[in-house]
């Protein structure tokens, strides 16, 4: 192997004022930033945003931002105020945010937050290379004194605190280009090629780790972040927010493998409104559009499949059907898949080259997949979309999409600008088997794939979809029950529970399982599901106000405790329990018998419902029945809640139920809108902003925004859960106003 040793280079920063003067002859000012030639190689130093810096890197020609679908804004010219700084033989930027400083002479460089902190040292550990041919970069962060440990780099590990990595997508896994740092920094590496996205590995003593970018370039985003919730608004700002999703996403997603006939789904919804339970969404596999699953066709396909028409055993008038389960609060997603069957739809992608592989692929299946990325192929998809969508699709469910790091990317991007030509102002909403950087700001949603049905598989799943928070994807789901079998009623029973606090709560089930409607699984079970699904519909308020949260401000809905309480080591690596905003700490049964260990941070908690308060910090013993719940509210809060709706569009349903838990002063703003278009982007919501004084008692509202319309609530029934005797009030929500609850009924 012929190895060759290129350039070393540096990363630092820090906080200084005025310009430098005396550059040496290889630093170049430019409008973006600085630029520094170093024999062979060229190093840029500029702002990306007025919070993060971008160091980008080239072996061959000048550097700049290398266009990327993983950032929001491609554009590579300054987007934040900045100065030239020296200091100590460094030339660098300074911004807001810090510094960010390179040595001209032997290519050392250093990061610094703007309090002059320095978040990566100064120490010669990057490397260039070339490998048979094949360049690479190479960039080291170590630090001298403690092991890595970082957040954010996806589900490729079942820890929150990660110490290796890899990057790609899988059956439910999606690893990504991404981390923060307990340092205080976050950094998002991007190559030129996103389907050849860099990846990190520690070194031998887990006291440093390695970046690694395959090709000539390499771009490294570096944010200073001193917490992982500065790191997820900052994220979020480079990678683009998360829209709000449409309103039914947030209620209880009924999918199924082996919807037989149109009598089987009626049959079905009956049964959920005869025994009362709530449900939003019934999501097709297959079978909605073929009667045979495509994976035996052969690679040129055949003559009489389907790819965009509806199967007439279950759909024999889509419009007239979708529309009636519509009417019943039951939305349509049905399965796509990145592939076609049709021998002559297939005998056309190939002629215009939008096959990602060859015909002749000894893979069946792959063979006939096909170029999302092409523009031409993206447009003819748009188009034979459109009946579909004209028909009421509400959303699409997008599987075995992992054969490119960018093929979810772009497949969405077809998807979106169908529903915004054919349904213009309707919320988009996919759900996904994995995902990339950024495919979060088009309306999407992931899903943790083909899990098993075991108490383990159950375990795991909050860690992934805690992992995926952080890595910037907010809405998460899983195959509720595991996808491969059949669960037991506990299983199943204590899997819903864990879900009421999952962005995203949907079952699933592979063909020959026992389908997972609540009602087959015995009374126990029935029950225990029902009281789960009527909790996350009285959730919907405060879930639903978070993720206008989510939109403005990066956090994500499902947070570990690490999130909030940054502070305590006990929760550093703590995922079997978590938080729903900064309010709820859910603390599910994730294992057989009933029996847990809660911890509780520094605080005070109440158990949900309860005026008892408990004071953290400490850990409890806890057991419950298989309809219970450990759920518990942080000192401070006000919850909104829904009354009983069997599902969304009944909402507001009644009277809102305003739950106070005292112990200090408290605010929440309650967002309202019509839950279907994007009209909210425009600032068409209801923003109901309510404060409490702990110390008078007094509870306030503020009203705003231009939505004026019916589905609001109009009035509200407040608890106070006082330790000394709960109080109770009642207000109406048509105009400002206040309340002394110290005067409250006990």
């Amino acid at each position: 192997m012929k190895l060759k040793i290129l350039p070393v280079i540096y990363l630092l920063a820090a906080a200084a004022a005025g310009k430098a003067t005396g550059a040496p002859e290889n630093v170049e000012n430019t409008s973006d930033g600085l630029v520094i030639h170093l024999n062979a190689v060229e190093v840029e130093l500029a702002p990306a945003n007025a919070n993060t810096f971008r160091l980008s890197i080239s072996l061959d020609g000048p550097p700049q931002a290398a266009p990327s679908i993983f950032l929001a804004n491609t554009n590579s010219g300054n987007t934040a105020p900045w100065q030239e700084v020296r200091e100590h033989g460094m030339w660098g930027i300074r911004t807001a945010a810090g510094e960010l400083l390179m040595n001209p002479k032997n290519g050392e460089w250093a990061l610094k937050d703007a309090t002059g902190k320095i978040l990566i040292p100064r120490q010669k550990i990057v490397g260039f290379q070339t490998t048979n041919g094949d360049s690479s970069v190479q960039t080291t962060f170590g630090w001298s004194k403690r092991p890595i440990c970082v957040y954010g780099g996806g589900n490729g590990t079942n820890s929150l605190q990660q110490s290796h990595a890899t990057t790609g997508l899988g059956n439910g896994r999606a690893t990504i280009p991404y981390y923060w740092s307990e340092t205080g920094y976050s950094v998002l590496a991007v190559t030129a090629d996103d389907n050849r996205p860099a990846r990190w590995s520690p070194s031998g003593d887990g006291k440093s780790l390695t970046w690694i970018f395959p090709g000539h370039t390499a771009d490294l985003y570096l944010t200073p972040a001193a917490t992982l919730k500065d790191a997820a608004g900052d994220y979020a700002r480079l990678t683009g927010y998360a829209p709000v999703p449409p309103l039914w996403a947030f209620g209880y997603l009924q999918s199924r493998w082996g919807w037989v006939n149109r009598a089987y789904i009626e049959n079905t919804l009956k049964k959920f409104e005869d025994l009362k339970i709530p449900v939003d969404a019934f999501i097709y596999d297959f079978e909605w559009y073929t009667k045979e699953p495509d994976y035996a066709l052969p690679a040129k396909g055949l003559p009489d499949f389907e790819d965009f028409g509806w199967n007439t055993n279950l759909f024999p008038n889509p419009a007239e059907q979708i529309k009636s389960y519509q009417e019943q609060g039951v939305h349509f997603v049905g399965i796509r898949k990145p592939r076609m069957g049709n021998s002559r739809v297939l005998a056309m992608v190939r002629a215009k080259g939008w096959n990602a592989f060859p015909a002749d692929d000894p893979d069946r299946v792959t063979a006939r997949e096909v170029r999302f990325d092409d523009p031409g192929f993206r447009e003819w998809y748009i188009e034979q979309s459109a009946p579909l969508l004209e028909d009421g699709v509400d959303g699409w469910w997008n599987d075995e999409g992992e054969s490119r790091f960018t093929l979810y990317f772009y497949w969405n991007t077809a998807e979106r600008e169908a529903f915004d030509r054919y349904e213009p102002g309707k919320r988009f909403w996919t759900l996904n088997r994995a995902f990339s950087p950024g495919l979060q700001r088009l309306g999407t949603a992931a899903w943790t794939g083909d899990i098993k049905s075991s108490w383990g598989a159950l375990a795991a799943t909050p860690t992934s979809l805690l992992n995926w928070s952080l890595a910037g994807m907010p809405y998460g789901a899983c195959d509720i029950g595991g996808f491969t079998s059949t669960p037991t009623p506990e299983l199943l029973s204590r899997w819903m529970e864990a879900g009421v606090f999952f962005p995203v709560m949907r079952t699933h089930s592979v063909i020959d399982a026992t389908p997972h409607f609540p009602w087959l699984f015995g009374d126990d079970a029935l029950n225990a599901i029902r009281k789960a699904i009527d909790l996350r519909y009285r959730l919907i308020p405060y879930y639903y106000s978070l993720a206008h949260q989510t939109f403005e401000t990066g956090l994500p809905l499902m947070r570990p405790l690490v999130m909030e309480f940054p502070h305590d080591a006990q929760v550093a690596n703590m995922s079997d329990e978590w938080m729903m905003g900064s309010s709820l700490l859910a603390a599910p049964i994730l294992t057989p018998i009933g029996k847990r260990t809660v911890y509780f941070p520094v605080d005070t908690w109440y158990p949900f419902e309860s005026n008892v308060p408990i004071k953290g910090k400490r850990t409890i013993q806890v057991t419950v029945g298989l309809d219970g719940i450990p759920l518990y509210v942080r000192a401070g809060t006000i919850l909104p809640l829904a009354p009983p709706i069997l599902h969304t569009s009944q909402l507001p349903g009644g009277t809102l139920d305003l739950q106070i838990y005292p112990g200090r002063d408290a605010t929440f703003t309650l967002t309202e809108d019509d839950g279907e278009t994007t009209n909210y982007l425009s600032g068409q919501t209801r923003r109901t902003t309510f404060q409490w004084n702990d110390a008078t008692g007094q509870l306030t509202w503020i009203i705003s925004g231009d939505y004026d319309g019916t589905n609001v609530f109009k009035s509200f029934h407040v608890t106070v859960f006082n330790p000394h005797g709960k109080l109770e009030g009642s207000g109406m929500l048509n105009s400002n106003g206040s309340m002394m609850m110290a005067a409250g009924v006990r």
